[in-house]
């Protein structure tokens, strides 16, 4: 059992190496795997929405995200450098404001809350 954790430790530390030797190539591998992430979270989100359109009534709101999210993970996933810097620099703004969105998305209403 003690194999596996010293193994995922000197792979992490292996990754650290070389991205701290080839920052481009780090770069270009961290955007590949956001623009991944970026396209299953949009399709949950997507999903989600409509699976709640029911009883739900900022559905709407899931949907939009949903939608984004799957457009900038095309964004990410396209081969020029620049696009894909500026993806990662403005991510973390896009992130927390999807985040918002869907958090506001979930919350129940004031009375439900109340009774």
């Amino acid at each position: 059992m003690e194999v596996a954790p010293r193994d995922l430790g000197r792979a992490v530390h292996g990754g650290g190496i070389w991205a701290f030797v080839h920052p481009i190539g780090a770069f270009y591998e961290l955007a590949s795997i956001l623009g991944f992430l970026l396209l299953l979270k949009g399709s949950l989100d997507f999903t989600v929405a409509v699976a709640s359109k029911e009883f739900n009534d900022l559905w709407w709101m899931g949907l939009v995200v949903g939608i984004l999210e799957i457009l900038l993970a095309f964004w990410a996933s396209q081969q020029f450098f620049a696009p894909r810097a500026a993806l990662i620099l403005l991510w973390v703004g896009f992130g927390a404001m999807f985040r918002g969105f869907t958090e506001e998305m979930n919350i129940p209403p004031l009375p439900m809350v109340l009774a």
